[in-house]
């Protein structure tokens, strides 16, 4: 159980990060905005795998 809640947490942290992210910092598209949204985004990725992962093996 205490494996899978870390993972949904941080999808669901990131996801909050990545809208909190485009609502106050849209005015200034540099390419920091784009690395952060970036990098949030592989995470959530990195986590959805991390999930399938210890399903398969389950």
């Amino acid at each position: 159980m205490k494996s899978k809640v870390l993972p949904v947490t941080l999808i669901i942290l990131s996801g909050i990060l990545v809208v909190l992210n485009f609502i106050l910092e849209s005015e200034d598209m540099d390419f920091g905005f784009w690395m952060r949204i970036s990098s949030s985004v592989l995470l959530i990725l990195a986590m959805i795998i991390t999930i399938r992962a210890q399903k398969q093996r389950q």
